[in-house]
């Protein structure tokens, strides 16, 4: 999975004998490999307070299969 995004911030000040600007540009990328067995279609992201989440379901597991095995009977 890759996330990508981009900052921008812009700040001015102005006083009485100068002006104070600043602007801040950037784009950024991270890639995680993310284990087998999920949902990657249902994946959601919220964003709050500057904090991504991201929720991404398991998928159901693969039931385990019984086998019932029968002794035979010696002589």
């Amino acid at each position: 999975m890759t996330i990508k995004g981009e900052s921008k911030a812009e700040q001015e000040i102005k006083k009485v004998d100068y002006l104070y600007q600043e602007r801040r540009y950037g784009a950024f990328s991270r890639s995680v490999v993310l284990p087998e067995g999920l949902k990657s279609a249902k994946a959601e992201a919220t964003m709050e307070d500057g904090v991504l989440t991201l929720t991404i379901p398991k998928a159901e597991e693969v039931k385990p299969k019984k086998i019932s095995v029968k002794a035979k009977e010696r002589k």
